[in-house]
């Protein structure tokens, strides 16, 4: 009866205080200091800032497969060349708020529960719902464009443009869907250092469109130096910055990012294996009010990837798999900027291109002038200093029998010289009279001028062919008749 008459008093002694409570008037209210909470910031995107810049990984992995190659393409101007991609692909990612760990963030943004418990029930609904999309998994599609073409002014200098469009749907958190559109141009310039290294500079204006926000621009200048250590292996680095702006052509007032990237790139019988990593500085407090967030933040952000081409008959299509995990820190545990993220891609990709076809054309004909300049081995020079070599090259109106052709190398004497442009003549002439046949004399270089004749002479008249042919070692072969059927 004590016992119950205690639980009795207690609840009644509550029911007091609330009733007390509720005759407070509003000015003894107002004076007690309710703790206001300031909303946490949910980001609306899962951009990487990796995702939408020109970085080595991205342009090599394009590139690095085999070429689509199709007939129509040799129509096309030298000097053109344009890169066609099309990745699409489904990414399973453990953290895709980029949130701080769940401590931290009840740490930063929860007050005391004796403050908690005075704050509205919307407001307690919301952070609870806040912390628990912390670490939630979730899987996203994403299809990815990118088409880039230019024009080489000269066989190291190019211009292009650029337009890509990145569109992320994740299958739960649907407000984090992503729709980016990608317009810029730019110059490259290549700077051989060495047979396998290489150095290009590169500068890039683009203006980025994001769905519900506001279109920003950027100034990407940049460098990458590629090293070829085999014909399938490629090392890069590459430094970047980017310098953000609200307005077309007022960068920087939002933010300076640069980015700093090394890797390489493997490739042997259809398979692909890439691997690289990025370190990105956020540079957002120096521009207070004019950044979106104006907090500074850094991030590691790797991308592993192995790719096998799916079918033999069309070389640009790859089946990947990529790993790629994000390490973000400095962030001050800001949503969006903090914590661990880690995405695994699997899809596919297809690639079409057509390279500029200068540089080749330029290796070629200093091929050629090399081997105009300098004499077959073993060929003998001309007696005369002043007579020119035979060429590659030769105009249309040297192509007559009285002189020397490249097949013909270099005639010791005069009179068996004399006798092979005689013998082409006749070989002419029976060309017009439609013969049948043909025999072939060729003389040794012992042959006197009456031997030559009397080999000649065993050539049957009657629809027959006399040809001289002659070595480019010694100028004329030995004897060989053979009599050749034209039906």
């Amino acid at each position: 009866m004590r016992n119950f008459m205690g639980r009795e008093g207690l609840a009644a002694s509550y029911l007091l205080m609330l009733a007390a409570g509720l005759q407070f008037p509003q000015a003894v209210l107002a004076q007690t200091a309710v703790p206001t909470i300031a909303p946490v910031t949910v980001p609306t995107a899962t951009i990487l800032p990796t995702d939408t810049l020109p970085l080595p990984a991205t342009q090599n992995r394009m590139s690095f497969a085999e070429n689509m190659q199709l007939r129509i393409l040799q129509k096309l101007p030298a000097r053109f060349y344009f890169n066609v991609t099309d990745e699409t692909s489904f990414r399973d990612e453990t953290n895709p708020f980029q949130f701080p760990r769940k401590a931290s963030l009840m740490r930063g943004s929860i007050p005391p529960p004796n403050q908690f418990r005075l704050e509205p029930i919307a407001t307690q609904v919301s952070l609870y719902n806040t912390i628990g999309e912390v670490a939630r998994n979730d899987m996203v599609f994403r299809t990815l464009p990118n088409v880039t073409a230019g024009w080489t002014l000269f066989p190291h200098t190019r211009l292009y443009g650029n337009y890509f469009m990145i569109r992320d749907a994740l299958m739960h958190e649907m407000r984090l869907n992503t729709v980016i559109h990608s317009i810029g141009y730019g110059i490259q310039q290549d700077i051989p250092l060495r047979s396998n290294l290489n150095m290009q500079l590169d500068f890039q204006c683009r203006e980025l469109f994001q769905l519900h926000q506001r279109p920003v621009f950027d100034f990407l200048p940049g460098t990458t130096l590629t090293y070829i250590h085999t014909p399938r292996t490629v090392f890069f680095a590459n430094a970047l910055i980017q310098m953000r702006g609200k307005d077309y052509f007022q960068s920087p007032n939002k933010e300076m990012d640069p980015f700093y990237t090394w890797g390489g790139l493997y490739q042997k019988n259809g398979w692909s294996f890439s691997a690289s990593t990025t370190f990105v500085q956020n540079f957002r407090q120096p521009f207070t009010s004019q950044a979106t967030i104006p907090v500074n933040n850094y991030s590691f952000i790797s991308d592993y990837e192995i790719a096998r081409r799916v079918v033999k008959q069309i070389p640009g299509l790859q089946a990947f798999a990529r790993a790629e995990p994000i390490f973000n820190f400095h962030g001050k545990d800001k949503p969006g900027l903090s914590g661990m993220d880690f995405r695994v891609f699997c899809g596919l990709r297809i690639s079409m291109a057509k390279p500029a076809l200068t540089s080749q054309l330029e290796q070629l004909k200093q091929q050629l002038e090399e081997q105009e300049n300098e004499p077959p081995s073993g060929t003998p020079q001309p007696n005369t200093p002043n007579q020119s070599k035979p060429s590659a090259y030769v105009a249309p109106h040297e192509l007559v029998a009285s002189k020397p052709q490249p097949i013909h190398g270099f005639f010791d004497d005069a009179g068996k010289e004399g006798k092979a442009i005689a013998v082409a003549d006749f070989a002419d002439y029976q060309d017009e009279s439609s013969a049948a046949s043909s025999a072939s004399v060729v003389p040794s270089p012992s042959m006197s001028a009456s031997q030559l004749d009397r080999a000649l002479s065993t050539v049957p008249s009657e629809g027959g062919i006399t040809q001289v042919k002659a070595d480019p070692q010694i100028g004329l072969a030995p004897v060989e008749i053979q009599q050749v059927s034209m039906h």
